[in-house]
């Protein structure tokens, strides 16, 4: 049976060089067409770790994303299809033969990229992609899904007095594990978390993928928020003065905190209609919003994605 619509994923990826950015555009063969790297989802498969994987697929290069450029539309033998992109910035090169599936790769700059790719669709990606800066993700993430508090406290437990030692349930650990193909797929290299043991839980299979020490941060704990909003306020400052790529794990009640400190500090107005609906503190567990910033520490775009 034919699927109602096919999901794909794909990315504008982009590199720099002596001469200024260029753009990746491949060539199938079996479509004697050419085109942005993209690819359809694999069952179960996040849109945006598809994207990295088809990336790396079709050209041999390891990327990580930058902003979402939105969804493009259309119908494949009468089926509809949608193809999520982002904007991406090429890391690391592998050789790639060519195949049945893209043939030949090409390094271009704006001009020609655009005189050979074959879709005006892809065309107006790659604008919008190169009318980007690059930047550098903030990732502010609400851990994965915990046990609840009562069944926690009658659980027995020798530290069941204790909320902060409060476990992943068996949904959370497997939303843990979910998430180190998102994360990776936005290349954050510093880790802070909540030292909260379901905060700690929700990074540390992250952190294991990529040999990476998470810093233990009390002040974005509820128990920290709770003894001192503004120890909260001051850590969430210093933070943002760190401009590598990076993720914070924390909880559904310090949130509203947390994205206030940084509006302020990032001039982000919450009382606009879009930039208020992309920082809405109220994520569902394991979600999270990320902050692209360009290398003065401005924001260049809001992304959020979903468990």
């Amino acid at each position: 049976m034919a699927p109602d619509q096919i999901e794909a994923a794909g990315v504008v990826l982009v590199r720099r060089s002596a001469h200024g950015p260029e753009v990746a555009v491949v060539h199938r063969p079996h479509r004697s067409d050419w085109s942005l790297p993209k690819g359809k989802l694999e069952p179960g498969e996040r849109r945006d770790a598809a994207a990295v994987r088809e990336a790396l697929e079709e050209t041999g290069v390891r990327c990580v994303l930058g902003p979402s450029l939105g969804h493009r539309r259309y119908t494949v033998d009468g089926v509809p299809k949608r193809v999520h992109y982002w904007r991406a910035t090429a890391v690391e090169v592998f050789d790639r033969p060519a195949d049945d599936e893209v043939d030949e790769i090409r390094w271009l700059r704006r001009k020609a990229a655009r005189a050979l790719l074959t879709y005006d669709d892809d065309r107006s990606l790659l604008d919008l992609a190169l009318g980007l800066p690059d930047t550098t993700p903030t990732i502010i993430l609400r851990h994965a899904e915990a046990m609840k508090r009562a069944p926690w406290r009658e659980s027995g437990d020798p530290l069941a007095d204790l909320d902060s030692a409060r476990p992943l349930n068996e949904s959370g650990i497997d939303q843990a594990h979910e998430l180190v193909q998102v994360l990776d797929a936005y290349g954050p290299l510093r880790i802070v978390s909540s030292d909260a043991r379901r905060c700690r839980a929700t990074v540390e299979p992250f952190a294991s993928h990529r040999g990476l020490t998470t810093r233990l941060e009390h002040a974005l704990s509820e128990e920290g928020f709770e003894d001192d909003p503004e120890t909260t306020i001051t850590a969430v400052s210093d933070l943002l003065d760190d401009m590598s790529p990076a993720v914070w794990c924390t909880h559904r009640p310090v949130l509203p905190i947390v994205i206030g400190a940084l509006a302020r500090q990032l001039r982000l107005d919450l009382r606009d209609d879009n930039v208020g609906a992309r920082l809405d503190p109220r994520l569902r567990p394991g979600c999270a919003i990320v902050l692209h910033r360009a290398a003065d520490g401005s924001v260049v775009a809001i992304d959020r994605f979903e468990a």
